[in-house]
């Protein structure tokens, strides 16, 4: 985003408090991710965080734990899901709640789906790719958190990672470079 010119900046501090209040009103009338992030911050505030990632967590158990025919059905599902886990963090700037909800993902669907994920076929491929491409951003999420914070999800993460090579998205894993074991 461009930074104000200066000469502009001043002309719109210089603005009586009503006419800045009038404007910031029509500027957030345009802007719906800023309303929703300012409803987070002003309204909801951090005590809502729980309850954000709770909903979240639910939704993604939900998905993760129904019945599919197909690989492609539960792909659909899932790929419908990954955007409400960015929006989240887009919201609350909660990058450690994200990365708890991508583990939960790839551990609610290599436990509750291995049937999907046992030999690796044309049905399976794409499946098993979105989940090495999930496996390797909680990664990389996970190594820019403060060193202090990779104890917590060390033991889950390494019970994660070796699951997932040693399924249908093994192969695509080791092509995308996800490690069997983290830190």
């Amino acid at each position: 985003m461009p930074a104000l010119d200066k000469d502009l900046r001043k002309a719109v501090l210089a603005l009586p408090a009503a006419r800045k209040d009038k404007l910031l009103l029509q500027l957030l009338t345009a802007q719906p991710v800023l309303q929703e992030q300012l409803r987070f911050e002003l309204l909801e505030g951090p005590e809502a965080l729980a309850l954000r990632r709770e909903a979240l967590a639910a939704q993604v158990q939900t998905i993760t734990q129904g019945f599919y025919y197909t690989a492609t059905d539960l792909l659909a599902c899932l790929r419908q899901l990954c955007p409400a886990l960015g929006y989240h963090t887009k919201i609350t700037g909660d990058v450690y709640g994200e990365i708890q909800l991508l583990l939960l993902l790839l551990q609610e669907v290599l436990s509750h789906q291995k049937e999907m994920l046992q030999v690796l076929t044309g049905a399976t491929e794409a499946l098993s790719l979105f989940l090495a491409k999930r496996a390797e951003e909680m990664l990389q999420k996970l190594n820019k958190l403060h060193e202090d914070l990779h104890v917590e999800f060390s033991d889950d993460v390494n019970e994660v990672l070796p699951a997932l090579h040693a399924s249908a998205a093994g192969y695509a894993a080791r092509k995308l470079g996800v490690p069997v074991r983290w830190k």
